[in-house]
């Protein structure tokens, strides 16, 4: 019989080892974006220490059997929709938003970063329970009803990039599963009405952010204003060329043109800065190396609902990166999400670092006869 402890000699340490080289970079990286700027002084340690302690979260998570995640999986469910209504009674509010849950006068937490890794692990179990009802429009109905509950109170406080993220997450979950090419028809036109319906709906500066994106040649003082920072951040890019400017010499971030260049726009600072090759490339490199550890792991593993979720948990890394990057190229719209491991904040790193600890339990618990 196998002991409790040999499941970690499938513990994936490559994967490990490049979750803690990006996080190691992005320290650096946060170091030299924040020098010369008094008011985020410090901050380059309180990321250290989120890391320290998210490593910690991760083991945990790791070493607790993900199937007992599942089995609470309506229990988690609920946990996170009435986080999501605390948020909207009485959330901390900051930069025109109520996302967060104040715990201490320094520390508040966003649920919405641990949420994204609550609905991989639930709706994975969730599918799984209606397998056999794939095929069924009825399902389909009563699967956007699971995601829609929390996607209203997202949208709701506002955060519309954090709504688009769980949107594609389920997508991609629900087409993993067997979505009917017909389902994903009818889903795509409706999809697209539901953008044109709640665009009224969007929170001012929601809206500004997409005029500023659509129309960023337009005269108006306020949409230059918006344009101004995405502009500073091509030039960034731009300005780094091949092999940087080097470290702590960038002159876009390091002048005070490029604004929040330790979280938002931390990518076209690192790429001022180290170039393409030591910047974009080593970045992009190590999170697509992460990507594909997690997409592996979905194929060693024979249980579906461990598939399904790391499916999920990887179209959460895909999605923050493509619009991360995206936003700082001018290819999208300014939407506020991070670049995974490398950008500051102790809510996106810690929900991260949990998300890395479940796959770890799915890879550990992978071999056949250890299910049951």
């Amino acid at each position: 019989m196998l002991s409790r402890t040999s499941v970690w000699r499938h513990f994936d340490l490559w994967l490990m080892a490049a979750v803690f080289i990006l996080i190691a970079y992005g320290i650096l990286m946060i170091h030299s974006a924040i020098t010369g700027a008094p008011e985020f002084e410090g901050l380059d340690a309180r990321q250290a220490q989120f890391a320290a302690i998210g490593f910690g979260l991760m083991l945990i998570v790791a070493a607790v059997d993900y199937r007992y995640l599942t089995a609470l999986h309506w229990y988690l469910y609920l946990a996170f929709i009435g986080s999501l209504i605390y948020v909207a009674i009485a959330g901390a509010i900051g930069n025109q938003v109520q996302l967060w849950i104040q715990i201490t006068s320094t520390i508040r937490i966003q649920p919405t970063e641990f949420g994204r890794i609550i609905i991989a692990i639930t709706f994975a179990q969730f599918l799984a329970m209606h397998w056999q009802e794939i095929n069924r429009f009825s399902n389909t109905i009563r699967c956007l009803i699971y995601i829609g509950v929390p996607l209203v109170f997202i949208f709701l406080q506002p955060d519309l990039g954090m709504t688009i993220m769980f949107g594609v997450v389920w997508f991609a979950m629900i087409w993993m599963a067997g979505l009917p090419l017909s389902h994903f028809v009818v889903l795509a036109v409706s999809g697209v009405a539901g953008i044109i319906a709640i665009y009224p709906f969007l929170a001012e500066y929601q809206k500004l952010r997409l005029l500023s994106f659509v129309t960023p040649n337009a005269e108006s003082e306020i949409v230059r204003d918006q344009v101004f920072n995405v502009e500073q951040a091509l030039i960034s890019v731009g300005s780094g060329g091949w092999w940087g400017k080097g470290y702590m010499q960038g002159t876009q971030s390091q002048s005070g043109f490029l604004r929040v260049q330790h979280t938002d726009f931390i990518f076209s600072m690192l790429t001022e800065e180290m170039g393409f090759f030591f910047g974009a490339l080593v970045v992009l490199g190590l999170l697509g190396f992460i990507m594909w550890r997690i997409l592996q792991t979905a194929m060693l593993t024979p249980d579906p609902v461990g598939k399904l979720i790391c499916v999920g948990i990887a179209g959460t890394f895909f999605f923050q990166t493509i619009v991360t990057v995206g936003m700082n190229l001018r290819l999208l719209p300014v939407t506020g999400l991070t670049l995974p491991f490398v950008s500051y904040g102790g809510s996106s790193l810690w929900s991260l670092m949990v998300a890395i600890g479940v796959v770890q339990s799915v890879r550990m618990r992978h071999r056949k006869q250890e299910f049951g």
